[in-house]
């Protein structure tokens, strides 16, 4: 007579010890998962506009330090892509006058890529007619990032009657604190538009660059109701208003090569 097989297997105590111990593990793991894809996104976002930064720095540089006139959606007209009609693939729009500096093959993936932020979510409201809708930002104006518009327009800067961009010799405020573009946050929190552009995973941050080529993660702060009309970080703080915070240690603060330097703390010297 043979021998009674011998049953291999778990016993329900067993499994369920197991099923315990991996959803412990994926409690650990999944959080240090999505904070690493969030540092990962934002130093990849923060190089792509230091890619932005050095076109804007040639652009400059080719039209003797004055910014291009854009009268009408400067904020997202500077620069960026179209979608094709047939496939709706990205490519350059050189209409755009920043586009052309931008190179082809910027940060491996090309010209098209540099102006995405791989975070980004679109600008949402309360409902889906405010914002971009259900569209991210680079789907709805061919570019995730918003520029400083009163840069693309001297006349609404406060230079009465000029029609064209601003000049950097007529900007003087210090060039580390003047916003040139960045993840559009900056401009929905300063504005107080009450829409949400979070990207990073913090509230009212954002990567911004600057007229002196820097680019940093920072905290934005709603403008004063009454004060300059250039973003001027610490102009706040001579308004009685907490400083900008700056965090200097973030793996996605970038620095590249300074556009041009001013030398005061006023917004625009006539």
């Amino acid at each position: 007579m043979g021998s009674r097989a011998r049953h291999v297997g778990f016993t329900v105590l067993e499994l369920a010890i197991s099923l315990a111990m991996v959803s412990l593990l994926l409690a650990i793991l999944l959080p240090a998962l999505a904070s690493a894809r969030v540092v990962s996104h934002r130093e990849q976002c923060a190089g792509n506009q230091r890619c932005i930064g050095e076109a804007w720095q040639m652009y400059l540089d080719d039209h003797d330090g004055e910014f291009p006139y854009i009268p009408i959606q400067g904020g997202w007209r500077y620069g960026g892509v179209r979608f094709s009609s047939v496939d709706s693939r990205p490519f350059p729009d050189t209409q755009r006058p920043l586009t052309p500096y931008v190179p082809q093959s910027a940060s491996g993936r090309g010209g098209v890529e540099v102006f995405r932020c791989p975070a980004d979510r679109g600008i949402t409201g309360e409902t889906t007619e405010v914002g971009t809708a259900d569209r991210t930002a680079y789907r709805a104006f061919g570019t995730s990032y918003r520029a400083n518009a009163l840069l693309l327009d001297a006349d609404r800067a406060g230079i009465e009657g000029v029609h064209r961009g601003l000049r950097v010799g007529e900007v003087s405020t210090v060039a580390s604190r003047l916003v040139v573009m960045g993840d559009p946050i900056w401009f929905e929190v300063r504005e107080r538009t009450g829409r949400n552009a979070v990207w990073h995973g913090e509230t009212e941050r954002g990567n911004l660059l600057f007229l002196d080529g820097s680019v940093r993660s920072m905290q934005v702060l709603p403008k004063p109701r009454v004060g300059p009309a250039v973003y001027e970080p610490k102009l706040l703080r001579d308004l009685g208003l907490p400083e900008v915070s700056e965090r200097r240690d973030e793996p996605g603060t970038v620095k590249t090569g300074g556009m041009r330097r001013a030398p005061s703390e006023k917004v625009v010297r006539h």
